[in-house]
Formats: C-alpha cells, structure tokens, sequence
C-alpha cells in the first residue's frame, strides 16, 4: 500500500514538474531575425527589436522601418519572378523560386542566432 502512494506521490510530481516546464517554454519567445512565414529575406518585426533590445520610441521607429523594408522586399521578389517568367525555362524558373521560400528564414535565423531547439 504504502509503494502504491509513493508511486504515485511520484507520478504526480513528475507530471506536475512536466506542466511548468511545458508552461516556462511555451512563454519563452522564439528568437527570429527573418520570420519564418513570412517569403525569405523579410524581417521579424516582432523578434528584431527584442534582438537589438530595442524600447520606446526607438522600437516603434525600428518597427515601421522594418515594416517598409518587408514591402519593399515583397514587392521587389514579385517583381523578379514576374520578370524571371518570362526570361527563364520552367525549370529555370522554379530553382529561382525556391531562392525566395519561407523555409530559408530558419536557416537564416540559425546563422544570425545559433541553433535553436524546435518550438513546434
């Protein structure tokens, strides 16, 4: 009887350490320089200025930078496939697709940053 409570005295606190780490990390903020879902090269305007340590009226200057930079980036990498369309081979043109996909924001991240446990 008495292996029976402190099996489960344990199981209990295993679970409960489990529910406070699980807690602890899903508030840790990721740390990204280029967002993931967002086509590769555009910045995390949540994740920069926690890089940089940014507060007040500097982060809010940073943020719409930023925020103009990532337009300028989309409406640049549009404009060079819609061009790349009509100067490549299909072939051609989706190796160059693949420049500009989200995934390579990770990459990115893990060079600026260092290598990061996954968050999902």
């Amino acid at each position: 009887m008495r292996t029976t409570r402190t099996a489960t005295l344990g199981l209990v606190l295993a679970l409960a350490v489990l529910i406070v780490a699980g807690t602890l990390a899903a508030q840790t903020p990721k740390r990204e320089v280029f967002c993931e879902g967002l086509s590769a090269g555009q910045l995390c305007l949540s994740g920069t200025p926690s890089e940089l340590k940014l507060d007040g009226t500097k982060k809010e200057r940073w943020v719409e930078a930023g925020r103009q930079y990532n337009k300028n980036v989309d409406a640049a990498t549009k404009q060079l496939l819609a061009q790349a369309k009509t100067i490549l081979s299909p072939e051609e043109y989706a190796r160059v697709e693949k420049w500009f996909d989200k995934g390579l924001n990770v990459v990115l991240n893990q060079v600026l940053i260092g290598e990061q446990p996954s968050q999902k």
